[in-house]
């Protein structure tokens, strides 16, 4: 459940939403996406990680001969209320992926999923796959069950068969 890492700057009532996590990655897919429609539908901020915990210090820098505090990678959610009446959205944007402690942070998301009762948690990256320049581009879809997998074929994703997903 929700901890100390998570600090939460608004408590919107929201209504059946659904999840979007994005992290940076192969073509920065994930975080095109999501800064996208974060303009596009104006969400607004609803809280932060506390990105110290995460991540460690690789340096720092010197102005006028005078060491600087550390930055860390913002971790922020955001909300979205549909205003059609239908699912709202909560989006997560990570600007790095913790490298010792990716899994902890993974379960905060999740657990500001759970905590504002999402229905589903989705997530989007780059596969690496063989293509030509001249083929059509598609969208893969894969799924963490066999139900939620049938679920993506009504949005025209493709089938991804057998692939590995890394990061």
């Amino acid at each position: 459940m929700m901890n100390n890492l998570v600090k939460l700057r608004a408590r919107p009532k929201l209504n059946s939403p659904n999840m979007l996590a994005a992290w940076p990655g192969v073509g920065n897919v994930a975080m095109i996406l999501a800064t996208y429609l974060g303009r596009k539908l104006g969400f607004k901020e609803l809280g932060v990680v506390e990105a110290s915990h995460f991540f460690d210090p690789i340096g720092v820098l010197v102005k006028g001969n005078v060491v600087e505090a550390p930055q860390f990678p913002q971790s922020r959610f955001y909300y979205w209320k549909n205003k059609g009446g239908g699912s709202d959205i909560v989006l997560f944007i990570g600007e790095d992926q913790p490298a010792a402690k990716g899994y902890e942070l993974a379960n905060c998301v999740l657990d500001v999923g759970q905590r504002f009762q999402a229905k589903r948690v989705y997530t989007c990256a780059a596969a690496m796959t063989r293509i030509h320049h001249t083929e059509q581009p598609r969208v893969l879809g894969v799924a963490t069950s066999q139900t939620a997998a049938e679920d993506l074929k009504k949005y025209g994703l493709v089938q991804a068969g057998n692939l590995q997903i890394a990061g």
